[in-house]
């Protein structure tokens, strides 16, 4: 029996036009987030706010965030975060911005040209050093500060702060005072559904969980094993190590999902088990880079085949289809991480 493949091959070549085309950005990808529409919100160089939709069309939200604000401070954004209406929150050292879903910008916390911090109502409330910032489904806004004046000569430590829904601000924790979470580098930080805080101790290599109750866990990697010559190994909690664990994600099974800056990979955490989710370069033998290294690469298809380039910039956001889009900043794109396991991109820097 002959069979006519002519139909078919038509019908697959028509599904290849049909993939949305790359996204050409005006200058580096800096910060993103997704809206209730799954659209990403992104903020590139210079302060441009741009939305992608999940089809592939690219539109401005404000060419500058600075625009509207007539004198200084003038906005700045170092990280993002959304919550459940699309407002968005960028940290910018020692002042959140707030922009609206239409792209109107204001101040939202924090006191200018101020170098404390101080706890209490957000008219009043002073941040100094955000570096990370998250939203939860209560609409709690949860921030990182760097602590860098090194007074003690103890060197850098972290408070992490939250601005209620009450408008009241206070310190959950400082890492100076809690030994089960002293590092000299927060590299990341997430919240789940309920509320608890995960946070990347990029000096210790490993990923630290602060429950709504104020409870201390270690969720992957062995605090604190190797300073240097680091290696990976997945497979069970009690034994798996990481690199460089940075930015972090929890996704509606309550995995944890988190960028690795020296593993150019993505990982997960869940059933108590480590395994890569993305990305399959080349590591270096433990005993070359002090500090570990895996090749970079670019490269999209199956996801543990696709290779990154993460050292530069590396962000991650998921949507409510569970896609996990990457900022990946040596390669100056951003990459998606299909449900069904497979790497693209949807967005590049134009040439």
């Amino acid at each position: 029996m002959t069979i006519n493949t002519l139909p078919l091959i038509a019908l697959l070549a028509g599904a290849a036009l049909a993939q949305p085309p790359v996204a050409k950005l005006p200058s580096s990808p800096m910060a993103f987030v997704v809206d209730s529409q799954d659209n990403l919100i992104i903020h590139v160089y210079r302060g441009r706010i741009l939305r992608l939709s999940p089809q592939g069309t690219l539109s401005v939200v404000t060419d500058d965030i600075r625009k509207d604000i007539k004198k200084s401070p003038y906005p700045s954004c170092n990280a993002m975060a959304i919550d459940s209406r699309d407002n968005v929150y960028m940290a910018d050292d020692e002042v959140i911005w707030k922009m609206t879903p239409d792209g109107k910008v204001s101040m939202f916390a924090g006191v200018p040209f101020t170098a404390s911090r101080k706890d209490g109502p957000l008219a009043t409330a002073q941040f100094r050093g955000i570096e990370h910032i998250d939203v939860d489904a209560t609409g709690t806004i949860y921030v990182a500060e760097r602590d860098n004046t090194n007074k003690d000569n103890l060197g850098d430590f972290y408070l992490i702060r939250k601005i209620g829904t009450n408008g009241l601000v206070s310190t959950v924790v400082n890492t100076r005072e809690n030994p089960a979470l002293k590092t000299r580098w927060l590299a990341g930080m997430g919240v789940d559904a309920q509320g608890s805080l995960y946070v990347s101790d990029g000096s210790g290599r490993c990923i630290k969980k602060i429950a709504s109750n104020g409870t201390i866990s270690t969720v992957a990697g062995l605090c604190g094993k190797r300073e240097f010559h680091p290696v990976y190994v997945q497979g069970t909690i009690s034994k798996a190590e990481l690199m460089a664990p940075q930015d972090i994600l929890i996704d509606r099974t309550g995995a944890v999902i988190f960028a690795d800056g020296r593993l150019n990979r993505i990982i997960k955490v869940a059933n108590e088990t480590v395994a890569t989710l993305a990305g399959n370069s080349e590591i270096q033998p433990n005993n070359v880079n002090m500090g570990g290294r895996s090749k970079e690469g670019y490269k999209d298809g199956k996801a543990l085949t696709a290779l990154f380039n993460f050292p530069q910039r590396c962000a991650l956001t998921i949507d409510s289809r569970q896609n996990i889009y990457i900022i990946d900043g040596g390669n100056d794109c951003i990459r998606r991480l299909s449900a069904d396991g497979t790497v693209t991109t949807v967005a590049k820097r134009a040439d």
